[in-house]
């Protein structure tokens, strides 16, 4: 038995609107975790979520880093007829 490692499955099971995930934990953890009162679903959840909006976040910086090199710069008096044009509508 290694010790120190650990190994986490998760299984997606479809029902209806919401999927279960089971993850495994060594007894160690799951002792440890049971002396901490937290709602452990909850938890993962919004972990999950915090994951998922970080990496959308990240991609879309990527890709307007990709258009900024691409655009070229926009004299200021160009900008500020845009800005004349707008306000006159």
């Amino acid at each position: 038995m290694l010790i120190g490692i650990y190994i986490m499955y998760i299984f997606l099971i479809h029902m209806g609107q919401i999927d279960v995930i089971t993850v495994k934990v060594p007894s160690e953890l799951k002792k440890k975790m049971k002396q901490i009162n937290i709602n452990w679903s909850e938890y993962i959840r919004e972990s999950i979520k915090k994951k998922i909006d970080a990496q959308r976040l990240k991609a879309a910086s990527v890709k307007l880093d990709e258009v900024r090199m691409r655009a070229k710069p926009v004299p200021t008096d160009e900008l500020i007829s845009w800005i004349r044009e707008d306000r006159e509508r």
